[in-house]
């Protein structure tokens, strides 16, 4: 899948025309934990990869090496910046309990909720911010951890771990069938 996804940006850049020498492509890694009264703690790292052919898979994972053991390594999503970067973002899961330095920074659950643009004709918000991008990449996981057929991704946190993300809401981004099991979701966080 994470090829597969590598595969769909590159091939979108390919289309627009190549990457024109004002471009920049840039990875962006989140790595996050549970914590405790329903939060996250997460570090953000960040490699350029303007003008490098590597894989972004192979570079999200050296962004890790050193700091502390992950469960999960997932591609979540891509976006284009007002300034013409294009940002691929992965979220690493850990529950390495080393990786408290490497996590500065700590966010509640209930702030960790979709943009709340839902103008069919602009579908991207008009600003998107660190824990936007941050709350859709838990919402992919969770997602997956929920109703993906290959039950890999479970299996690869521990019983505590499952616990973090059904605390989660699992919608995917413009998903409108989805309202009321996020409704129900929130409402179990105390999200009005």
């Amino acid at each position: 899948m994470l090829r597969k996804f590598s595969a769909i940006v590159l091939t979108i850049m390919v289309l627009a025309g190549s990457l024109a020498a004002s471009t920049r492509v840039v990875l962006e890694l989140f790595l996050v934990s549970p914590s405790v009264n329903q939060s996250v703690r997460y570090g953000r790292r960040t490699a350029n990869l303007t003008n490098k052919s590597g894989d972004p898979d192979t570079v999200a994972r050296q962004l890790l090496t050193g700091v502390c053991a992950h469960s999960i390594l997932h591609s979540t999503s891509w976006r284009w910046e007002r300034n013409g970067t294009l940002v691929l973002t992965y979220l690493a899961y850990s529950e390495d309990s080393h990786c408290t330095d490497a996590e500065p920074q700590e966010i509640s659950m209930s702030a960790l909720l979709p943009p709340q643009s839902t103008n069919p004709e602009k579908p991207r918000p008009a600003e998107i911010r660190e824990q936007d991008v941050l709350a859709h990449g838990l919402r992919h996981l969770t997602f997956l951890m929920r109703y993906s057929p290959d039950d890999r991704i479970r299996k690869a946190v521990s019983p505590a771990g499952l616990q973090f993300f059904q605390a989660l809401c699992g919608q995917l981004a413009g998903r409108y069938d989805t309202a009321k099991e996020f409704a129900d979701c929130t409402s179990t966080l105390g999200i009005k």
